[in-house]
């Protein structure tokens, strides 16, 4: 939001992990690398964006270091990376130095802050970032990323969303917390204080923000991957 309204939520303060030099990112990224098959990830998001052939343009809110962005712009026009953390965009854009990639413009903002184009974009993705912002402030951002993509564009919502069906509260999370062993502490300071949802509200999310969900799919009893596509 460019506007400063004093009830405006503030999606540059710290919530859960930060990195504060580039060091630190890229040995993150190769954590990740080792615990991840991050480029099929990638090409399977990309997939399900089913872009046009031709002039398309992609945006990615929380861009990271960047990896999914890169893959993007190889098959559209115009590819728009955006991310909170300015350590993030830094090593984003010395790896798209690296790749010899011109067509993507990083930018510092997020999903309540980036000026977003109307009808501008075929396809948005954004990957465990939601749930940094409460659940109202999802809402005011679907609002944001409806107007921006084209008739029929889609978006691709990968998050740590909750679901614990017919277990207790208790039950579900010591066990999804056991599932995620590689990154334990981590997952246990993203259930106590960060702002993950439940399935069910963010399914109303999307729809009452005028998408129709393609695909909701959940590997794992926590990360769904939501592909909606705007009506």
């Amino acid at each position: 939001m460019k506007e400063n309204f004093e009830w405006a939520w503030d999606e540059f303060q710290q919530v859960g992990t930060d990195y504060e030099s580039e060091a630190e990112v890229a040995v993150y990224d190769k954590r990740m690398r080792e615990l991840r098959d991050i480029d099929s990830e990638n090409h399977f998001i990309l997939n399900l964006l089913k872009l046009p052939d031709t002039d398309c343009n992609i945006l990615e809110i929380g861009v990271g270091t960047g990896a999914f962005i890169r893959l993007a712009s190889t098959k559209c026009l115009n590819a728009v990376g955006i991310d909170i953390s300015p350590v993030m965009l830094k090593y984003a854009e010395s790896k798209n130095r690296e790749a010899g990639l011109t067509n993507i413009e990083l930018k510092n903002a997020g999903f309540l802050t980036y000026d977003y184009p109307k009808q501008f974009f075929d396809g948005i993705v954004s990957g465990l970032a939601f749930h940094h912002l409460p659940d109202v402030w999802k809402a005011v951002a679907l609002k944001k990323i409806h107007a921006s993509l084209k008739p029929g564009g889609r978006l691709i919502l990968v998050d740590v969303v909750f679901d614990w069906k017919d277990e207790t509260p208790e039950e579900y999370f010591s066990r999804i917390v056991e599932i995620n062993t590689e990154s334990r502490s981590n997952f246990v300071n993203h259930i106590a204080r960060e702002y993950s949802t439940f399935d069910w509200i963010m399914t109303g999310l999307l729809e009452r923000s005028g998408f129709l969900i393609e695909s909701n799919t959940c590997p794992n009893d926590f990360l769904h991957i939501y592909c909606a596509r705007k009506i």
